[in-house]
């Protein structure tokens, strides 16, 4: 008896997304963060490296997009938990945001 296999494709059941929040108190011990948007993003398993690369430009489109004054912001592409909630940074970045364009980023 001749025995046929097959491959079976799983797929991973771990939703990625970027999200972005307002940091509040920024520099002090009271720093907290305010969610403001998280979107949910399809991850390319031939090209994983595009996501991370796009963070930066999404964040910025949103910031500029969105109306949002002066501050620090934190834009980050991780996971989300099981109540769609960001979960574990694969990519973060920081911006200052002059409420039109960026002053300074660090990762």
């Amino acid at each position: 008896m001749e025995t046929v296999g097959r491959w079976v494709y799983q797929q991973e059941k771990v939703p990625h997304a970027f999200s972005l929040c307002r940091v509040l108190d920024a520099g002090t011990f009271e720093q907290s963060y305010e969610l403001l948007g998280v979107v949910q993003v399809t991850v390319d398993r031939r090209y994983p490296e595009k996501l991370p690369a796009a963070l930066r430009p999404w964040a910025l489109a949103t910031l500029t997009n969105g109306g949002y004054g002066f501050g620090r912001f934190y834009a980050a592409y991780s996971t989300l938990d099981e109540d769609g909630e960001p979960d574990k940074a694969i990519a973060d970045e920081y911006i200052d945001w002059s409420g039109t364009d960026v002053l300074t980023s660090t990762s």
